[in-house]
């Protein structure tokens, strides 16, 4: 267990001082972001008198492209030269390789996604209540974990099949409507003050049941 844990830390470790070095997930997601947040606020904020109705639809459509983006990017960096052949080679398991991609990439969306919030609250008046922020961040963090689950198999099935990326949202969209589903519910429950348990079980479920099918699949994915 402690081998596996160490080769999870070093996957993450090498994604995110890649990451630090090239910025490339990051600052391309966050213009992505903050370009809905702006269309939703020249369109869509005179239209509607509640500002969370806005800002909660920006800010999720923004987690599909941060969560798509940083799918593509962190599993795209180990094509260049092909430096996946150098990890699959390593003596690990190489279940340990996907954790530390998900979880990688889950960090990314988070990032991102705090962006967001940040330019929601700004340019559209989406104004969370205190003591909702970190329930709602938790959100998030469990919502991008099952997310990038998804994203990281789908996105390496296209690499190894040699399929364009533009099929990636295709493939990836519909696997991850219980995650989309049960996020803007919850943020609608959290802001209401409604009863969550429902909701948050669903996105926990279906979060866990589809990081262990990606672990237990990885290893055919990238073989294939």
């Amino acid at each position: 267990m402690t081998g596996f844990l160490s080769a999870v830390y070093n996957v993450v470790r090498k994604d995110l001082l890649v990451e630090a070095r090239t910025k490339q997930v990051t600052t391309t997601a966050t213009v992505f972001a903050l370009l809905v947040v702006l269309a939703f606020a020249f369109s869509f904020v005179k239209t509607f008198a509640d500002p969370r109705l806005v800002g909660r639809g920006a800010l999720w459509i923004a987690f599909v492209f941060a969560g798509t983006l940083g799918a593509t990017k962190t599993v795209g960096m180990e094509a260049d030269n092909a430096a996946i052949d150098g990890l699959l080679l390593a003596p690990i398991d190489r279940s340990a390789i996907y954790v530390g991609k998900v979880l990688s990439t889950a960090v990314f969306v988070v990032v991102v996604d705090l962006v967001t919030l940040a330019a929601s609250i700004v340019f559209l008046g989406y104004a969370p209540a205190p003591d909702i922020v970190l329930p709602l961040v938790g959100v998030l963090v469990v919502a991008a974990v099952g997310f990038s689950a998804v994203g990281v198999i789908v996105s390496t099935l296209t690499h190894q099949s040699a399929l364009d990326e533009l099929v990636l949202p295709v493939l990836l969209v519909p696997l991850v409507v219980p995650i989309l589903l049960a996020g803007v519910e919850l943020s609608d429950a959290l802001a209401s003050g409604r009863p969550t348990g429902t909701w948050l079980r669903l996105l926990g479920a279906y979060s866990g049941v589809v990081f262990l099918a990606g672990i237990a699949t990885f290893d055919y994915v990238v073989e294939g």
